[in-house]
């Protein structure tokens, strides 16, 4: 096992990202395009570095195989069904945290092709991202334990994004991320499924940038009500969007047991996740430079909503 290893690449990763952020990367990377391509080869590179450093076969490490074909229609299905819950934790989220995702996604979307904004909003991500989170350190991780690697490595994920508002969102994604490997014994699920949630937004905002153009009136009165639903309550925030929250769950592991039936890992699953797996012993899974490394993004997002 790797895990000290491992720890300490994330802690590389988290003082990469930090000393970029003091670069006038304004200047280097005036397209915010080219500025979001940077900080995924930064993400990647100590991981990239570990794995050709070790002389280590790509495939082998991050566990990308083979699906069935038919589980790639499965697993866009099972996109279909979460996005009621992803929408209802990013509702609740921004009853407390500033949402500047969105922001962010906008500015590359309307200053770039569609196509363009797919690879680096969309594609990019799916293939470094899980690569990174899934590939190596989730892989690492649930060696010691399944479920204490799933939630560990769920949790690099979301806090990773530096904002609590992303966090939110990326910790519960990060998990199921981890299930959907389980699921088919590939990260080439887990990176179908991260396209598809990232591509949804590329594909509402090429949407809207469209409508603001051709029906300038209509879209400003959408957004006046947009703008009203951002002042809900937490209770009509569960009214409205509770309902099919809970409906697409049910029909979510309803798709994500068809998933595993299918690439003959439900019983795994099962074993792994709801019997569970005895932790080995005399084996941690933190370490000094991964408490740093977490301490040290946990600060920058506290600061970030106080300043």
């Amino acid at each position: 096992m790797n895990i000290k290893k491992i720890n300490q690449m994330f802690l590389i990763t988290v003082l990469i990202s930090l000393t970029a952020a003091f670069l006038p990367l304004n200047r280097i990377f005036p397209d915010y395009g080219a500025r979001l391509l940077f900080s995924e080869i930064l993400l990647v590179a100590p991981g990239a570095a570990w794995i050709i450093s070790g002389k280590r076969n790509y495939m082998y490490t991050v566990r990308l195989k083979k699906i069935h074909g038919s589980t790639g229609v499965l697993l866009f299905l099972f996109f279909i069904a979460m996005m009621p819950l992803m929408s209802l934790i990013n509702a609740i989220s921004m009853l407390f945290v500033e949402n500047t995702t969105t922001q962010t996604m906008t500015e590359v979307v309307t200053g770039h092709s569609f196509l363009s904004s797919l690879i680096v909003i969309a594609l990019l991500p799916a293939i470094f991202e899980e690569s990174v989170y899934r590939g190596l350190f989730y892989n690492e991780y649930r060696q010691v334990s399944p479920i204490s690697g799933l939630l560990l490595s769920a949790f690099l994920f979301g806090i990773m994004h530096a904002n609590w508002n992303q966090f939110s969102y990326a910790f519960v994604m990060g998990m199921v991320f981890c299930l959907i490997i389980e699921a088919t014994d590939s990260i080439l699920s887990s990176m179908i499924l991260h396209f598809c949630v990232n591509a949804s937004s590329v594909v509402i905002l090429s949407l809207m940038d469209l409508l603001s153009e051709h029906f300038p009136q209509e879209f400003g009165e959408a957004l006046k009500l947009t703008d009203g639903m951002e002042k809900l309550s937490l209770l009509s925030v569960l009214r409205t969007y509770l309902p099919m929250a809970v409906i697409g769950v049910v029909a979510a592991f309803v798709i994500y047991r068809q998933i595993a039936v299918k690439e003959g890992r439900w019983e795994i699953v099962r074993t792994l996740f709801v019997r569970g797996k005895e932790k080995k012993a005399g084996i941690k899974l933190f370490s000094v430079p991964l408490i740093i490394g977490i301490g040290i993004l946990l600060v920058l997002m506290v600061l970030n909503e106080i300043l």
